[in-house]
This record gives structure tokens, sequence and C-alpha cells, in this order.
């Protein structure tokens, strides 16, 4: 008969697919780095590993974290059949991941269709399953991901009470769900503040090719929009009334390339065929931010535009005026600084300039107090990994 062995030191292996996903468990990682009886593995996928999207994968070496197995999954193409395709390899890819690197336990953030792939190659293994973030209610595709991943994961990290509810409701153990905050906000609050002017010149001279002089001093607009994948077809229509939007407001417009679901490509197209007219010249587009850039930047735009998470987790923080477009984030948790839009110009007008005029919300602490990272990392440390029968309440 096979028995399954624990190691020790204890193997805790997190798969980050992003850099979205990597800052939400950066403080887990930092925590379990400085645990006596653990050794941290770090399998890095995704996004991380595409050029187009700067290689992510070097904010986690420059992190000094240590990085066990890249495994590339991502089928070129950005449509539906290309994710699901990348899920497969996934799998198969990720599967091979844990075979070599044998973890005690799989840390997994989120959503995303890649770190669903790495669920059902860790569960088909045995492998325990600790799951960060699960129980929200977001709309699209994302929604059904992060459910399923919820019912593969033995042990589950909730950022709200609400989400600690749902959870429950899909039949979950109360033992196993534990509500710590988000441990990105660990991050956020610990980010020294950077003044307006500095961030001005930071951002002219070492994340735009453009010889002109981007002015933030009176005020500019932060722009995150993704794809919805459950809205495919109507993906272009969708980005261009934002950007006509944006337009009629006139102020200057920070952007940043989507995310690589499907759809991602329509949206960058219409984004270079806007910047085409030299009567765009106040909007400007990047690949991405560091965590640090990127929470100042949150901290000081008149209003952040899209339907980006971190306009729901990270604004209110700051007390920065959110406008959430379409049905996107449509059912989280939010504070009293988000209005949401449709997919309509004049509403995105009405809501962007409702917002400029209401100006700087009171700050909301709504997913955490800056110390998940260390009550994450305390359990991972304790619990029993050899426990994978789950018990799943019905009814």
């Amino acid at each position: 008969m096979k028995v399954q062995t624990m190691h020790n030191p204890r193997r805790i292996c997190a798969v980050t697919a992003s850099r979205a996903d990597y800052v939400k468990i950066k403080s887990v990682l930092a925590a379990l780095t400085r645990a006596p009886g653990v050794e941290l593995q770090i399998i890095v996928t995704g996004s991380h590993l595409l050029r187009n999207y700067d290689r992510t994968i070097e904010l986690i070496r420059q992190d000094r974290f240590p990085i066990s197995y890249t495994a590339y999954i991502e089928i070129d193409g950005r449509v539906p059949v290309t994710m699901a395709k990348s899920t497969g390899l996934g799998v198969s890819e990720l599967a091979t991941a844990f075979h070599n690197l044998e973890p005690d336990i799989v840390i997994l953030h989120g959503d995303r269709y890649e770190i669903l792939a790495a669920a059902v190659a860790a569960s088909l293994m045995n492998i325990f399953i600790a799951h960060i973030e699960g129980g929200e209610v977001s709309g699209t595709i994302d929604e059904h991901i992060r459910h399923a991943i919820t019912k593969f994961a033995h042990l589950h990290f909730p950022t709200t009470p609400r989400a600690r509810d749902l959870i429950l409701q899909l039949g979950e153990r109360p033992a196993d769900v534990l509500c710590v905050g988000c441990p990105g906000v660990d991050l956020l609050l610990k980010t020294e503040p950077v003044p307006l002017r500095d961030i001005e010149k930071i951002v002219h001279t070492r994340y735009t090719k453009e010889e002109r002089k981007i002015p933030l001093e009176n005020g500019f607009i932060l722009c995150v929009q993704h794809p919805v994948t459950t809205e495919y077809y109507q993906t272009t229509d969708q980005i261009c009334e934002t950007l006509a939007a944006l337009a009629e407001i006139g102020l200057p417009v920070l952007m940043l390339w989507p995310n690589i679901d499907a759809g991602a490509d329509d949206i960058s197209q219409a984004i270079r065929i806007f910047k085409l007219d030299r009567a765009h010249s106040f909007l400007s587009v990047f690949r991405n931010f560091p965590p640090e850039m990127f929470y100042n930047i949150v901290r000081h735009a008149a209003v952040m535009v899209g339907n980006s998470s971190a306009g729901i987790r990270e604004a209110p923080y700051f007390g920065t005026p959110v406008v959430n477009i379409g049905t996107r984030q449509q059912g989280r948790a939010h504070g009293k600084n988000v209005m949401h839009a449709g997919y309509n110009r004049d509403d995105i007008v009405r809501a962007i300039r409702a917002q400029l005029h209401h100006g700087k919300y009171p700050p909301e602490q709504i997913y955490g107090d800056g110390g998940a990272g260390e009550r994450i990392a305390a359990v991972l440390k304790t619990v029993d990994p050899s426990v994978i029968q789950k018990h799943i309440k019905y009814g």
C-alpha cells in the first residue's frame, strides 16, 4: 500500500500567473520565507512569461523569491478557444511541475484559468490545496472559475465575511474557511507615498517613449479595462464607448493594456486605432507598472475608470473615486467611492463628471488591515496536509 509522505522541511508551493495575482500573494510568500521548517517553492506561468507583458517574472526575481519552475502554457490568439486550450495545456504542464517538486501544499489565488488548471492537476495528484480570495461575486467567467477552484480546495482564505458566508453556502466546512483579509492590502499599506511631481517625472522618464511631457499636476484619469469573456463579441464596442467618453472629458489618461483573456487583442487594436488620431494625445498607454508605482498612481488619480478589481479593492484605501464600467466586478463588496456605469459613453461621461465633482472620499478598509500574509502563513505552517479527503455539506 502506498502512503503519502510529508516532507521536512514542509514544501509549500505557490502558483502565480500574472503580475496581479503575484502582488496579492507577495506578503504570504515573504512570511513563508521567514518561517522555520518551510521550503517555499514558486511556479511561474501565464502572462509572467510573455514579452508583450514585460515578462513580469523579473519582478519576482527582483524580490529574490525562489523560482522553482516556469510553465509555458499560453496559446496565442486571445479568443475563447485558445483560453480553453491554454487551460488544458496548463493541466499537463503543471502536473509535471508538481510531479517534479512534490509539494505538500499548493497555494492558489483568485480566479484565473491558469489557476484552475493548477487546481485540477493538484487535486488529481492528491495534493492539499489552499485557496486565497474565494467566495467573491464578480460576474463574468471569473466567478465560475473561482467557485470551481473553491470546490477543489481543502483550505480557504476569503477576504471578507461576506465571501466566507458564500463559501459556506457552497458546502465547505466552517473550520476550513478562515477570513483573513486580502494579502494584497498588506503591500498597499506598506507602500511609501510618492509626491505627484515625482510620479509625473518617473512616468515620463521610465515608462513612455513619447517626447512630450504627460501633465498630471492638474488632475488625471487612470483607466484599466479588461475584456469580459462572457461578452466576447461586444468587446470592441465596449472599449470604444469608454475611449469616446474619455475623449469627451479631456483630462490626461494613463491607461494599462488589458490582461490576456479572450478579447484582449480586440481591446488593444481599438486603443491603437484610437491613438492614431493626433487629437487623442491625452491618452498614454503602458504595459504595466511595478506594484508600488501603481498604488501611488491610484493614490493620486482624480478618478479611476474601467473594470479592474483594483478599483474595488485598492482604490477605497486612498479614497480615490472609481467609475466601474459594465458587468465585471458587479456584485463584489465595494466602498462608497465606487459608481457603476453601463457600456454607454453618455453614462460613462456622467459618472466620471460626477466623481470628479465629488473628489476624494474618506478612506475605507474593506479588504483587510495589512496582516493577512502573516495570518495565512501561520496556518499553512501547522495545517495537516495529509487530510485530502473533503467532506462537503449538502443541503
